[in-house]
């Protein structure tokens, strides 16, 4: 509902636009100007079938609703603020054409023939890069640069990967392609940040057979996501033991490498319903001393974890959670994700000081079943020695 409510003045903008627009340079075709409005307004029959389902019922389960309403309202979205974009700066061009008398009916009637042909490029364009970064997985390939790296961890591979989110839209099917795309990276290990499942436990079982099918030599270690501890964390743990998965909940985790080399993921729970607990976590970090190569996985970055990594020399830090921000809004050149409100960690790698932070895409979803300039990503981190 929120997301309806800051869709209605791009709505209101473009619905009146293009009404005066095909009223006034499109006589022939009378339909058109009642047609973008209806059209507009069709983006909000999802929206409005659950606010009437919540008042006639009292529940809401946006799963239950048919899945083509779904992408039509969320493809909206995108549709209109971007299609809004290329509008005001059209009808901005046409405004400074009144300083060109000699050419304002030239102008005017190209204005709107160009208006149109827009409406026909976002619509096609938008449903192709939709299609494409909701289904085609990306490797991001890093090369990470470690002091004091021991000749056996030269070119250790760290696949990072997180918020798997399986349910209705993301199955097997599409959890088995991302797994494909691990195992072509040969890792050395598989870290997985959390969100095994969006919801529930109807997916757990399912998702963590298919994650069970990653290859890595020293095997896959996860760490507790939100939506993992809100379906129960035993549930998960039980379910990725079955496949050989430790599911890290504040403890670390030692790979033996050779005789005198070792490294170190330390797995902390840093989600909405549970905080780390900041001398937990300084327990942890105080035994790592001893580890070649460390490694701090949580679901969500939170400054005192930085400061903690950052005080105890660790190498990295993994996380997930914002799945890259997931649909990017394009508008007037700026790209907007709910994610950006929340945290400045958002997709990719970053620094602070000497500790590298990376953020993973993920998988799945969150809300919306589609992502836009926010590719569902295979992140592949190689050692180095500095």
């Amino acid at each position: 509902m929120l997301v309806s409510v800051i869709m209605v003045p791009a709505v209101l903008y473009l619905s009146f636009r293009f009404y005066n627009i095909s009223a006034h340079y499109f006589t022939d075709y009378k339909w058109l100007k009642f047609f973008f409005p209806s059209l507009l307004a069709s983006f909000y029959l999802f929206p409005i079938s659950g606010a009437l389902d919540f008042y006639i019922t009292g529940q809401i389960d946006v799963l239950t609703y048919p899945k083509p309403l779904t992408y039509w309202f969320w493809l909206g979205l995108i549709v209109v603020f971007q299609l809004a974009t290329w509008v005001i700066i059209a009808d901005t061009v046409k405004l400074l054409s009144r300083f060109w008398e000699r050419y304002r009916d030239q102008i005017a009637y190209w204005h709107a023939r160009i208006l149109l042909g827009l409406v026909v490029f976002v619509f096609l364009f938008t449903g192709w890069k939709i299609y494409r970064d909701t289904t085609q997985v990306v490797t991001d390939e890093i090369v990470l640069q470690v002091q004091n790296l021991p000749d056996s961890l030269e070119q250790f591979k760290i696949v990072h990967i997180s918020d798997i989110q399986g349910d209705e839209y993301t199955g097997r099917e599409e959890i088995a392609r991302y797994v494909d795309k691990i195992n072509a990276q040969e890792p050395d290990v598989v870290i997985f940040t959390g969100d095994l499942i969006s919801y529930g436990t109807d997916f757990i079982k399912m998702s963590a057979e298919e994650l069970g099918k990653a290859k890595a030599k020293y095997g896959t270690i996860a760490v507790v996501g939100d939506h993992d501890y809100w379906a129960g964390t035993k549930n998960v743990e039980q379910a990725l033991a079955k496949q050989g998965i430790p599911l890290l909940k504040d403890q670390n985790h030692t790979i033996p490498i050779d005789s005198t080399t070792s490294a170190l993921i330390t797995g902390v729970t840093e989600v909405y319903s549970k905080s780390s607990n900041p001398n937990v976590v300084d327990s942890l970090t105080a035994n790592a001393s001893n580890s070649s190569l460390k490694v701090f996985a949580s679901h969500q970055v939170a400054d005192h974890l930085i400061e903690n990594a950052q005080h105890t020399d660790y190498d990295m830090m993994l996380a997930g959670h914002t799945h890259g921000g997931q649909i990017r809004v394009p508008f007037m050149g700026m790209n907007f994700s709910a994610a950006e409100r929340e945290t400045k960690y958002v997709s990719g790698l970053y620094h602070e000081s000497n500790l590298p932070i990376h953020i993973n895409n993920g998988l799945g979803f969150t809300l919306g079943p589609i992502r836009y300039g926010a590719p569902p990503t295979v992140t592949v981190i190689e050692l180095i020695s500095e």
